[in-house]
This record gives structure tokens, C-alpha cells and sequence, in this order.
């Protein structure tokens, strides 16, 4: 017959086989949540780039004329070019569109890790004679809407599984 200290002994090796178990288990979900994080937060940048590119495709909507006269087209560039219509400094659409391209390099520098931002647009027809760059649009003689397509690439870096940085891409083609 067994003794009790023996019962209590095979009782504590019994929960120390637990514990192990247990914090075997515990670094697994440990090591999940891990990539988790890192999957969503790489969710989260793609989520950032679709946004951006479809705020350049708005931005370039509002401004036909520098559209219609490839303003757009190239790579995004910080800068300090400030449009102030308040103060007598208003920019042309050439000045605009300098703006929304240098806007857009900022908010992608801040939001993507290495993030660049490029256009290129090809028009369908040519230039209409109607668009001059220093005659604006009025309510009375507005510029067309803009014949052609537009290709907008945006790059970054995000982690892979080995937290090494992965260059992505996404390409958002549209009609302004």
C-alpha cells in the first residue's frame, strides 16, 4: 500500500507535467498572435495605399486642365509649394497640380514606410483647343472631361514573416 507523501508527490509531478503542457501551449499562441499583428498591420498599409491612390484620382478629377495637360504625370516629389487663396497667393492649375503631387509624396512618406507614389496618363484624343492653361474654366466654358486613362503605382515596404521589409505595389488604372 502507498504511503500519502507518495500520492502527493505523483500529485505535484502530475501539475508540473501540466504546466509544461500548458506553456508549450502558451508559446504557440505566443508565435500566432505574432504574425497576426504583423498580417494586420500589413492589412492595414495596403488599406492606406488603396486610400491614397484614390485620393490622387479625386485630386486629379478636380483639376481637368492640368490633367488635360499631363501635370499629373510623373513621380510624386515632397516639397513646400503652398496654393493660398486667401492671402493673393493663389496657384494655377500648373501650381495646383504641383501641390496636390507634393501633398500626395508627403502623406505617402508618413503613412507608408518607404512609400513613392507614380502617374502616368495617356489621353485618348488630343489636347482640346478650348484648354488654356492661363484661361480657367467657368461655370460658362468647362473643361471636358478628361479622355484617356490613368495609371496610378504606389510602392512601400512591408514585413514579411522573417521581418525582412517585402517592396509591394498596387496599381490603380481609372478614368478621372
Amino acid at each position: 500500500m502507498n504511503s500519502l507523501s507518495e500520492v502527493k508527490g505523483f500529485t505535484l509531478l502530475e501539475v508540473l507535467v501540466a504546466v509544461l503542457v500548458f506553456s508549450f501551449g502558451l508559446l504557440g499562441i505566443a508565435g500566432m498572435m505574432t504574425i497576426s499583428v504583423k498580417n494586420n498591420h500589413n492589412g492595414y498599409l495596403r488599406s492606406q495605399a488603396s486610400f491614397l491612390a484614390e485620393n490622387m484620382m479625386d485630386r486629379m478629377r478636380a483639376n481637368p486642365t492640368a490633367l488635360w495637360n499631363n501635370w499629373y504625370t510623373g513621380t510624386a516629389t515632397q516639397g513646400s509649394l503652398n496654393c493660398d487663396f486667401e492671402n493673393n497667393n493663389p496657384c494655377n492649375y500648373q501650381g495646383l497640380a504641383a501641390y496636390d503631387m507634393q501633398a500626395w509624396a508627403d502623406s505617402l512618406a508618413v503613412t507608408l514606410p518607404n512609400g513613392n507614389g507614380t502617374i502616368d496618363c495617356a489621353a485618348n484624343s488630343a489636347l482640346p483647343t478650348t484648354i488654356v492653361s492661363a484661361d480657367p474654366p467657368s461655370i460658362w466654358f468647362p473643361a471636358p472631361p478628361y479622355d484617356g486613362v490613368c495609371t496610378i503605382t504606389v510602392t512601400w515596404d512591408e514585413s514579411n514573416r522573417n521581418s525582412a521589409a517585402d517592396e509591394q505595389t498596387m496599381i490603380l488604372v481609372g478614368q478621372p
